[in-house]
């Protein structure tokens, strides 16, 4: 008899942007900074990817406070037009002593300024807990790539953690993040306005099988 578990990580709170213009309209500096907390219900493990940060060489994963789980992911600051690509922004590791299937991504109803970001993951096709398969977009914001609507996960398309992914460093889900900023048209973003924050809280929605 199969039985399922759902579990949530959360990320808080998650996007915070500022997008910074000059009076004379030239392009200006975007600086994107999340937030990223441990799911409290599921031994999910964030880890830094290669990817350092352009503002002072650091991994994007940090610590971001000494409350246990809290991390900072520092993706640089940026200009309007921009494309930016991150391809082992941080890992994933199943902790777990079963299988979990990563099954949706999506933000909180208050959030804001996701419209710029695409979120991508690599799968685990042979179930050993190598991610040995083609990039899959998790999350796809509506000014990234076509269909960008969103979370792209479901029960049928979903991104595999094999178990006990601990103390084997080959094992784990890659994190390729992609930000993707318009070259103008930046709603509220004028020269008396001159920086916006956005935030909001990003979640990953696992289910584990196990007999």
């Amino acid at each position: 008899m199969k039985k399922s578990r759902k579990m949530v990580l959360l990320l808080l709170p998650l996007l915070i942007t500022y997008l910074f213009q000059a009076t004379q309209y030239a392009r200006a500096p975007v600086k994107y900074n999340y937030y990223i907390v441990y799911a409290k219900n599921a031994d999910i493990a964030l880890l830094p990817g290669t990817d350092r940060s352009p503002e002072n060489n650091d991994f994007l994963l940090r610590n971001a406070t000494n409350q246990q789980g809290l991390y900072n992911l520092s993706l640089g600051e940026w200009a309007p037009g921009y494309r930016i690509n991150y391809t082992d922004a941080f890992h994933i590791k199943n902790n777990e002593a079963f299988a979990v299937i990563l099954m949706s991504f999506n933000f909180s109803s208050e959030a804001n300024g996701t419209d710029y970001l695409a979120v991508y993951m690599k799968n685990d096709t042979d179930g050993d807990g190598i991610a040995d398969g083609n990039w899959i977009a998790v999350y796809l914001g509506s000014e990234t790539w076509p269909p960008n609507n969103g979370n792209q996960l479901s029960a049928s398309n979903y991104i595999y953690l094999a178990a006990n992914m601990q103390g084997n460093a080959s094992k784990y889900i890659p994190v390729k993040l992609e930000i993707k900023i318009r070259e103008d048209g930046i709603t509220g973003l004028t020269p008396g306005t001159p920086s916006l924050r956005y935030s909001g809280t990003m979640y990953l929605w696992f289910t584990s099988r196990y007999s």
